[in-house]
C-alpha cells in the first residue's frame, strides 16, 4: 500500500469516528497530531512519509497532551509495528532534525547499526554530512522490510572508531546486545546522539548505560521529538567527560 493510500485510509478512520455514536477512547479525543498545538510542519523540499504518517495518528495518550499517538488505537488501519519495520524505532520529526542540525553545528554524523538508513536519510536531506553502517544486508535484517533508504555500509560496531570527528549516532539499539557498548567504548569523538529508551526499558544493554554515566554527560535534548505510546524514547545529545 502506498504512503497516500495509507493517508486516505487514516482519514476515512477519523471521519467514521466522528459520526460514530459510540463515545470515543480517552486518548483520542483530541484528534490527530495534525493542526494540534504539537503539530510540525516539514519544509515544502523535505521527504519525510513516516512524519506525513505519524503526524495524522492520536496525539493524546492516556489523557497527557504531547505524548505518544496510539498505534494501538482500536481500528486503526495504520499500527505502529508496520511503521517501525518499515522506517525506524526512533520517529524523525522535522523539529527532531532541525534539533540535530543545531547541535552538530555543521559536524558529519556517523551512525552505527543504521538499520534501513532512513535517520541518515532525513539527515541528509536536512543537509548533514551522513556516514551510515549497519551490518545486515537489507534482506537479512529481521528489524526492517528490506528497504534501504540510503546505501549503507556492511560494517558492525567497530567502525565507530573510524570517524572521532564525526559525532556519533546510535538509534534504538538492540536489546540486551553488546554491540551498542562496544560502539560507544571505541569511539573516541565528544559528541553522541542517542534515540531511544533509558535504562532497564528496550535498548541496548547494562553495559552502555553504564558507561553513559561513567564518560558522558546530558547536554541537551530535543523537545520535539514524538515517541510510540507505552514507550519512553528521547533524543539525547551527550558530551564526554572522561
Amino acid at each position: 500500500m502506498t504512503v497516500s493510500a495509507e493517508l486516505a485510509e487514516i482519514r476515512d478512520w477519523w471521519a467514521e469516528r466522528s459520526h460514530s455514536a459510540i463515545p470515543p477512547m480517552l486518548s483520542l479525543r483530541a484528534g490527530p497530531i495534525a493542526g494540534s498545538a504539537y503539530d510540525q510542519i516539514a519544509s515544502a523540499d523535505a521527504d519525510n512519509p513516516y512524519w506525513d504518517l505519524v503526524r495524522q495518528l492520536p496525539s493524546v495518550a492516556d489523557g497527557h497532551a504531547g505524548m505518544a499517538p496510539d498505534g494501538y488505537a482500536r481500528g486503526l488501519p495504520v499500527g505502529r509495528y508496520l511503521l517501525t519495520r518499515r522506517y525506524s524505532w526512533g520517529i524523525p520529526s522535522p523539529g527532531d532534525l532541525a534539533w540535530l542540525t543545531n547541535v552538530l553545528d555543521r559536524r558529519g554524523l556517523v551512525e552505527i547499526g543504521a538499520g534501513s538508513g532512513y535517520w541518515a536519510w532525513q539527515a541528509r536531506q536536512a543537509g548533514i554530512d551522513v556516514i551510515a553502517y549497519e551490518p545486515s544486508d537489507p534482506a537479512d535484517n529481521r528489524y526492517t522490510d528490506g528497504i534501504e533508504y540510503v546505501a549503507t555500509l556492511r560494517s558492525g560496531h567497530a567502525a565507530a572508531s573510524r570517524h572521532p570527528d564525526r559525532a556519533l549516532l546510535m538509534c534504538w539499539p538492540t536489546h540486551g546486545a553488546a554491540w551498542a557498548a562496544q560502539s560507544l567504548a571505541c569511539y573516541a569523538g565528544d559528541l553522541f546522539i542517542y534515540i531511544g529508551e533509558g535504562k532497564t526499558r528496550h535498548c541496548a544493554d547494562d553495559a552502555f548505560f553504564a558507561l553513559l554515566e561513567r564518560h558522558w554527560t546530558r547536554i541537551d535534548a530535543s523537545p520535539h521529538h514524538v515517541s510510540w505510546r507505552y514507550t519512553r524514547c528521547r533524543m539525547t545529545a551527550y558530551r564526554r567527560t572522561t
